[in-house]
């Protein structure tokens, strides 16, 4: 992220961002699509499908939020395709959130390759930043989907990380449970310089999973 922004996710794998994008049309949770919901609070999880893939790549589009992630070889977005075959391919676990009871989305919460043999996935976030949900909806549902992949998958650890400067997104990072464990050093570019990215990890014991309370982010 920049020097606003949300967390970022570890090795090639996506950064946490803060995206800037259209929000949705209004509605309330009663009408959203018939996946799963998950409620948290006033925070709910489901499955991203429909509209929710839309505004994701909406989302995605806009260089405000690309410019924190890395999903490989320079790729800083994702496009439907890829959203998709993410979605279907088994390997990671996508859940948009929100605010009950509305029902559109105001963020993406992922956790990548939680079926690796050795028990180790990544985390990163997405935001809508014209979405006006109450402060700490990001954190809890972040909370909430480490919650499920620890228990639901096993996973022993979880990598994260985020440019040096988005200090928002350590904060988010910290709030979790998350630990910082390095500085890989002039490994993102961003603004036509190269910056360092904060390397942070985190293992099922050290989930903040009983205080739901903001975390302004």
């Amino acid at each position: 992220m920049k020097c606003a922004p949300h967390p970022g996710s570890a090795g090639p794998r996506p950064a946490r961002a803060s995206p800037v994008a259209s929000p949705t049309p209004s509605a309330t949770l009663s009408a959203s699509p018939s996946a799963t919901v998950r409620a948290a609070g006033h925070c709910w999880l489901r499955e991203p499908a429909g509209d929710d893939l839309v505004a994701i790549e909406a989302w995605f589009a806009n260089p405000a939020a690309n410019q924190w992630f890395d999903f490989g070889q320079g790729r800083q977005s994702l496009p439907m395709h890829a959203l998709r075959a993410m979605l279907l391919g088994g390997r990671h676990y996508l859940r948009v959130f929100g605010e009950a009871p509305r029902a559109e989305a105001c963020g993406l919460v992922a956790v990548n390759d939680v079926t690796h043999p050795f028990a180790s996935g990544s985390f990163w976030v997405l935001r809508d930043p014209l979405c006006h949900a109450r402060p700490g909806i990001t954190c809890d549902a972040s909370v909430c989907i480490l919650r499920e992949v620890f228990k639901q998958y096993g996973l022993r650890s979880v990598s994260a990380w985020a440019v040096e400067c988005n200090v928002r997104s350590q904060r988010l990072l910290t709030r979790v449970g998350f630990r910082r464990i390095g500085l890989q050093r002039y490994c993102h570019r961003l603004d036509g310089q190269y910056v360092g990215r904060i390397l942070y990890d985190l293992v099922p014991a050290e989930l903040d999973d009983g205080r739901w309370t903001s975390c302004s982010a």
